[in-house]
C-alpha cells in the first residue's frame, strides 16, 4: 500500500442530511385484534421504513416522531399495516404529506388504500405536527 493513502471502504461512508421537517405519528388500534399485534410501516424518499407500533383505544397514546429528508416539502408516503403474529399485511396504501415551511404546519392531503385490504384507516389531526392513525375493521 502506498504510504498517505487512506483506503476507505464505502460502507464506511455515512451522509447526513439535516431534517426538512417531523411528523409524529401513532396508530390507535380500535379492532377485536390483541394489544401490539399491529405494526404501521412508513416508506417515502427521506423517511426510510419508520416503524410505528399500535396501541389500543383508551391506553396511552404513544407518537413516533418521523424526520424527513426529502427533498421536497410534498412527499407520498407507502403505508403498510402489518400483522406481527402472522407476518401478513391486511392494509396497504399511500398517503401525501404536505409540509409548509413558513407555518410550520404538515398536511396530510390524501390518503389511498387498496380496496384489497382488510381494514380501514382514519387519520385525525391533533396539532400542526401530529395525527393519530386509527385503525379500524372493515
Amino acid at each position: 500500500m502506498n504510504k498517505g493513502v487512506i483506503v476507505i471502504e464505502t460502507s464506511d461512508i455515512v451522509f447526513y442530511r439535516q431534517s426538512n421537517f417531523t411528523i409524529s405519528l401513532s396508530l390507535i388500534d380500535t379492532t377485536d385484534a390483541r394489544s401490539g399485534t399491529y405494526v404501521m410501516i412508513i416508506d417515502a424518499e427521506g423517511i426510510n421504513h419508520f416503524k410505528v407500533p399500535s396501541s389500543k383505544a383508551g391506553n396511552d397514546i404513544r407518537y413516533v416522531h418521523i424526520p424527513s429528508t426529502a427533498s421536497s416539502n410534498r412527499i407520498i408516503c407507502s403505508v403498510y399495516i402489518q400483522d406481527r403474529e402472522n407476518g401478513s399485511y391486511p392494509l396497504v396504501g399511500t398517503i401525501c404529506v404536505h409540509y409548509h415551511p413558513s407555518s410550520g404546519h404538515i398536511e396530510i392531503t390524501e390518503i389511498k388504500i387498496s380496496p384489497n385490504s382488510l381494514l380501514r384507516l382514519e387519520v385525525d389531526r391533533i396539532d400542526n405536527t401530529r395525527f393519530n392513525f386509527l385503525l379500524r375493521k372493515k
